[in-house]
């Protein structure tokens, strides 16, 4: 039996994304006509956009479901030929800051979506998420935010998994090959890069390509969107083609269908009765590897107390404030200094308290990965 699994981060920002509904619409036919069996969208926040791919989309996805949180929605669909039978979805205890909102991961709910769904018989757990982007590598305020998502997501696909024949992984993780976040998901859960399982692969590159009509050029060219899979021993799974399965513009226009490059996946899955062993099972337990401890002890170098920051304001911004209080009480220059000091005084307040709960909170997620890693791997 083939399957083909579609993913792509549509870039669906309601008034920041260029050609936002020309490529919706775009989107629509070509998703319509291309003969995918399951489709994985991320950064579909605008809910009209959802409404038009829906209706359109009706004909051939029967099985169409968008996964509602935080204040604007997770940004996330999964669309299917089959039976959905089961869903969950599990919301990242860190995503971003609520001050930091001209980035506006806080306001998304980022998290990891899951629907089970009965392929002809054969259970295919499809999960998708979008991690936490990094605006600034020089000096990136996100990293703990991205390695707990990434620990999260791996976790999530462990548990969750366990029942199913094939288990498939399709979205931006924000993370290339070589970053820590893309290991860990990878060996945190067991699973394999349809990218490097597919002898005809096409892919280059996912971000920033350059044929893409929004590249940026002072943006790397980077492979940051995935399909990762791995099976139940039962079975056999063979990932037939890994590709760009759209051109890299719309045809007949002169914009592409996102920032992001689509892809595709088509898996061949048969049941196992030669009993072939393979790699790539589902596994209840733990991968003990030392490729994957290494990769834990270096998430805990990276991710730790002592790396989470003041949001907002720090000491050096508190001392200051308070001397400008002091010498505006000690000179008054003006008869209404006493309400402006007032008025200062109670937003630097407000600031001190937001920073200090916003830390806390952070401190105590970063302190429960820590303690969750030395539960599970301190005696091995």
């Amino acid at each position: 039996m083939k399957l083909s699994i579609f993913t792509l981060n549509i870039w669906g920002l309601k008034f920041a994304s260029k050609d936002r509904k020309a490529r919706v619409i775009a989107l629509a036919d070509s998703l319509t006509n291309n003969g995918y069996d399951i489709v994985c969208l991320q950064e579909l926040w605008c809910e009209d956009d959802y409404k038009y791919l829906k209706a359109s989309c009706d004909s051939v996805f029967k099985y169409i479901h968008y996964f509602h949180s935080g204040l604007l929605g997770s940004g996330m669909c999964i669309m299917s030929r089959y039976p959905i039978i089961d869903v969950h979805y599990h919301s990242f205890i860190l995503n971003g800051y609520l001050h930091m909102f001209w980035h506006g991961d806080w306001f998304g709910g980022k998290g990891i979506g899951l629907c089970r769904i009965n392929v002809k018989g054969f259970i295919v757990d499809v999960y998708t998420t979008h991690l936490h982007a990094c605006y600034n590598a020089s000096n990136d305020k996100y990293t703990n935010h991205r390695v707990l998502q990434a620990y999260e997501t791996a976790n999530f696909i462990r548990v969750t998994s366990a029942g199913s024949d094939l288990a498939v992984l399709a979205g931006d993780l924000n993370s290339n090959p070589n970053e820590i976040c893309y290991k860990l998901i990878c060996l945190g859960a067991n699973l394999i890069d349809s990218y490097s399982a597919c002898l005809n692969n096409s892919i280059e590159y996912t971000y920033s390509h350059p044929k893409n009509s929004y590249k940026d050029v002072n943006e790397v060219n980077d492979r940051i969107d995935y399909i990762l899979y791995k099976f139940n021993k039962k079975n056999l799974v063979v990932v037939n083609e890994h590709r760009h399965s759209l051109p890299h513009r719309v045809p007949e226009k002169d914009f592409s269908y996102s920032d992001h490059e689509p892809i595709e996946a088509v898996f061949d899955i048969s049941t196992n009765s030669l009993n072939v062993e393979n790699n790539t099972t589902i596994d209840t337990g733990l991968i003990l590897e030392k490729e994957f401890l290494n990769v834990i002890n270096t998430s805990l170098n990276i991710c730790n107390e002592k790396a989470v920051i003041n949001p907002l304001i720090s000491l050096w911004h508190s001392i200051f404030v308070i001397i400008c209080i002091i010498l505006s009480m000690y000179l008054q220059p003006v008869s209404y200094t006493n309400t402006i000091v007032f008025i200062t005084l109670l937003i630097f307040i407000i600031m001190w308290i937001y920073n200090f709960v916003i830390k806390r909170i952070e401190q105590n997620c970063v302190r429960g990965f820590c303690h969750h890693i030395e539960t599970l791997f301190c005696n091995k």
